[in-house]
Formats: structure tokens, C-alpha cells, sequence
């Protein structure tokens, strides 16, 4: 609970520790598929914190880069449901 960081993922911030499991739906290009045991590493830091200190960016840190794994892609293609109306009492 001592060390966390906020990361800017999609235009959302989530707050990120170590050993947790996170959804995130706008984590890389629509172009790109979700491949499992994928290393990910996120460069909007806008916080982190460790013990007691705490290292605040403008609007992000520099220096600061988050890596991840992604454990299974999740989030497919969204699927487009239509109604049909028949045209008989228009």
C-alpha cells in the first residue's frame, strides 16, 4: 500500500500497484491484437509514490515508465446489432 502510481491510460486514470491485476480498454492501438504474456510498458506517469515521498509530474514525469503484462486479451471487437422494421405501416 506504500508504493502505487496513477497512470494515465485511454484519456482515464488508474491508480496501478505492484502484483494487481488491472482491465484497461484503451491500452494499445485498435490495429494492434492483445497477445497473452505481452510486455507492456506505460509512459504517462502522472504519480508515484513510494513510502513517503512522492514524485508529482507536470503533466507527466519524465523519467517514469510503468511495465506490465498483459494476461489475456478480453476486450474483442464491438459487436453492431441492427433492428429491422418492416415498411408497411409507414
Amino acid at each position: 500500500m506504500n508504493k502505487y502510481a496513477i497512470v494515465d491510460i485511454g484519456g482515464r486514470q488508474l491508480r496501478v500497484e505492484e502484483g494487481r491485476f488491472y482491465d484497461a480498454q484503451h491500452l494499445v492501438p485498435a490495429r494492434h491484437a492483445l497477445v497473452p504474456d505481452e510486455e507492456v510498458s506505460i509512459n504517462r506517469v502522472l504519480l508515484i509514490r513510494h513510502g513517503s515521498g512522492i514524485d508529482l509530474g507536470y503533466p507527466w514525469l519524465n523519467d517514469a515508465v510503468v511495465r506490465g503484462r498483459i494476461l489475456h486479451g478480453c476486450f474483442n471487437k464491438k459487436l453492431v446489432i441492427q433492428q429491422i422494421h418492416s415498411k408497411k405501416k409507414t
